[in-house]
């Protein structure tokens, strides 16, 4: 990773060495988070375990703005994560061409339109939590190269932006049980967002070609091959199958209330995947520069059973499986072993202390109840407590 460190730092460097030729500005984020679970078990959705560890959710970020003149602006915003630790790297890079004051084209590395929050994922001063409600920001993909055109006009007393967003994504996939180097191809949508006075929505989906081999899918493909064919395996494996992303949300900050809601559902067809809701409530009140909050979240992915359906019934070989059960049925028991559930409730307050940077501190009461074979956990908590600032 040190190369990422010098071609950062080489950027950074080439942007301010050009100063002549450029209107260039800087600024920057960071969090400063140290969390513990109540438990001594690893949580799969917990970054923490029984000791205190400040790296998982601790990240710097420096972002420089290049005002090249004639609508042309090159933005590249560098991150150091703890859980990475702290490898600088290209969050984003891209060029964005002002086509008029309604409409600005973006190419290079960009942020995915998926959420409310996607613009500033990272910055943890823009929102109330520690970090946003896991269940939901569940992807463990963000960024994709190609293009993006960014709009922003009123339709009566309302302001509507959109970003329809089109690329390639390479990334790491499945990272918290079998990492998994994949792409995704042609994956574009669109994310539109509407205020008026105290109301915020948007509503947003994305799909594109998955190509993931995962080891675990690829070996029961293979199985399946072996006795049902290579077109009855192509339904098993991530080999180019359409998966797609949909989501809608609100908020509402009125006086001193603000609500957050957000639900979404993410599936790839014809692969044994399943397909996932998420949704998460968070309810807050301001006391001043003050703010206690309460969220709830959950995720559950759902049975399915039309591609183990369609195979044949045909009994495995002994030396697969002593019992020489159905291949459908087999199969259908593999699907049936992925399926989970996830609830957490969170407690927190915010203080914002300083007209730049916020005091945070969270309780997550987890329940995760997953419903295929691996280990049972019961309910744990976790504590975290952190500082947001920007700069």
């Amino acid at each position: 990773m040190k190369h990422q460190k010098l071609i950062a730092s080489l950027a950074l460097a080439t942007l301010v060495s050009h100063t002549c030729y450029a209107d260039i500005r800087f600024n920057g984020f960071a969090s400063i988070v140290a969390g513990i679970d109540t438990e001594d078990d690893e949580f799969r959705n917990s970054a923490y375990d029984d000791s205190i560890d400040f790296k998982p959710q601790t990240k710097f970020a420096l972002q420089a703005t290049a005002d090249l003149a004639d609508g042309l602006i090159a933005v590249a915003q560098i991150i150091a994560r703890g859980s990475t630790n702290f490898d600088a790297e290209f969050e984003w890079a891209y060029l964005s061409y002002e086509i008029n004051d309604t409409h600005t084209l973006r190419m290079g590395k960009l942020r995915l339109p998926f959420y409310k929050y996607s613009d500033y994922l990272d910055v943890g001063y823009a929102y109330p939590w520690i970090s946003p409600p896991k269940a939901m920001y569940s992807l463990q993909f963000s960024t994709f190269e190609g293009l993006s055109l960014v709009s922003n006009f009123p339709v009566g007393e309302w302001d509507i932006s959109s970003n329809f967003s089109w690329g390639n994504v390479q990334d790491t996939f499945f990272s918290t049980t079998v990492p998994t180097d994949g792409k995704l191809e042609s994956f574009g949508g669109f994310n539109i967002q509407f205020n008026r006075e105290w109301f915020s929505g948007y509503i947003a989906y994305l799909g594109g070609d998955v190509f993931i081999p995962h080891a675990g899918i690829e070996g029961l493909a293979s199985l399946v091959a072996a006795i049902d064919g290579e077109d009855a395996a192509s339904t098993i494996s991530l080999d180019g199958d359409w998966g797609d992303f949909k989501a809608i949300g609100f908020i509402i900050d009125y006086d001193n209330f603000l609500i957050n809601a957000e639900i979404s559902e993410v599936e790839i067809e014809e692969s044994m995947t399943l397909a996932g809701q998420q949704w998460y409530v968070s309810f807050a009140y301001r006391f001043d520069n003050v703010m206690p909050y309460i969220t709830y979240q959950t995720t559950e992915s759902e049975r399915r059973t039309a591609e183990a359906s369609a195979l044949s019934s045909t009994p495995l070989p002994a030396a697969v499986h002593p019992a020489q059960p159905p291949l459908n049925i087999f199969v259908q028991g593999a699907f049936d072993g992925r399926k989970f559930e996830y609830n957490a409730i969170t407690l927190g307050v915010r203080w914002d202390f300083h007209e730049s940077a916020a005091l945070k501190f969270e309780y997550n009461d987890y329940q995760d109840i997953f419903e295929g074979t691996g280990p049972q956990l019961d309910d744990t908590g976790n504590f975290s407590i952190g500082i947001d600032v920007v700069f």
